[in-house]
């Protein structure tokens, strides 16, 4: 698969496993937004559109040439964007979408909603941006880490949820801890717990080589 533009160079040099053969589509299929078109942005939309029978139908994003780009391969292709697909700010969808339900109620034609958007903002911006669209009743998936404070982590949880804290949230919010779910970490939990062919677990030192790269947009924020 040919690297994406928006990559680093350190990444364009690695070949990419084959996505995942994509589910059929649905008659109704997921329809999602991406909040930040940066190379996290990207990759989930690439994702939707390779592995997945959802549909990216919007991008938020405040730098117009990144905005069109990523519309441009995953959602409005050669064509130009219909109302609704393209905003600067995630205030201005807020703005939008709850004008849309306003006139959907009133039984007036107006583009489909979303089920659920994907937050790739700065990780200082994932807690306004979450309590902004916890309203709107939609799933969520936040880019790691989910804020930069646990004060931010506990408002955050409070405002999804449904109603009282046994209750959990209505909706699936979810946040991008995808090594999770890569190949070599699936396969060493399967032998470690579903086939039991490796012993007792007596140490594990996990660390995460930082190149000059990584470190540029990773720990630097931070400071």
């Amino acid at each position: 698969m040919a690297p994406h533009a928006n990559e680093p160079e350190s990444d364009r040099n690695v070949e990419r496993l084959p996505a995942p053969e994509r589910p059929p589509m649905s008659e109704k299929p997921p329809r999602f937004i991406i909040i930040g078109a940066g190379s996290r942005g990207n990759g989930y939309a690439r994702a939707i559109s390779e592995s997945t029978n959802g549909i990216c139908v919007g991008v938020v994003e405040p730098v117009a040439y990144k905005r069109q780009q990523l519309g441009a391969k995953y959602i409005w292709g050669n064509g130009k964007p219909s109302d609704g697909q393209q905003f600067a700010d995630w205030k201005d969808f807020l703005s939008w979408e709850l004008q849309r339900r306003e006139k959907e109620a009133s039984r007036e034609p107006v583009p489909e909603g979303v089920d659920g958007v994907f937050i790739c903002v700065q990780d200082g911006l994932h807690k306004e941006v979450i309590l902004g669209l916890a309203p709107l009743g939609i799933h969520i998936m936040c880019e790691k880490p989910l804020s930069t404070s646990l004060e931010n982590c506990v408002s955050i949880y409070k405002a999804l949820l449904s109603g009282s804290p046994s209750s959990g949230p209505s909706k699936i919010f979810s946040i991008g801890h995808v090594l999770r779910y890569s190949p070599h970490n699936m396969l060493l939990r399967k032998l470690l717990l579903e086939e039991k062919v490796i012993g007792d677990i007596v140490s594990i030192n996990h660390t995460e080589p930082v190149g000059w790269w990584h470190f540029s947009h990773s720990y630097v924020r931070y400071v």
